[in-house]
């Protein structure tokens, strides 16, 4: 078994790794939606069809963005968990999170058990 040393730094460049890939692929985005064609897409539209169609392509580029942008600043915070020594520590039982867990949500704050935990209990009964 590794010690938390390893852990964190090996964490830590996984993190950084994706966290740069995410940065990648929304600079890559937005760069091909402001090409040529996309803007063309936009100059003429023929009826008021076109003009919502436009509008909800435009809503969901940016509420893909805001996801993005949202899971880079837990990707921030994570980064500042690592900086302090508190990554990978389940904020509920103390205990290390799993690092297959950490890899798939890499700003994960708990671990399975209590994040199923929480979840039930903000499941609404009837």
């Amino acid at each position: 078994m590794e010690n938390n040393s390893t852990r964190q730094k090996k964490l830590k460049r996984y993190l950084l790794d994706r966290k740069m890939k995410m940065w990648n692929d929304l600079r890559d985005e937005f760069f091909r939606k402001l090409g040529k064609e996309y803007n063309a897409q936009f100059d003429n539209p023929h009826d008021i069809e076109e003009l919502a169609i436009i509008d909800i392509i435009e809503d969901m580029g940016i509420a893909v963005a805001d996801i993005k942008r949202v899971e880079l600043e837990q990707m921030d915070a994570a980064l500042r968990k690592i900086d302090d020594g508190t990554y990978g520590t389940c904020e509920g039982c103390g205990e290390e999170i799993e690092e297959e867990r950490l890899k798939l949500i890499p700003y994960a704050e708990y671990c399975v058990k209590c994040k199923s935990a929480l979840e039930t209990e903000k499941k609404p009964t009837l």
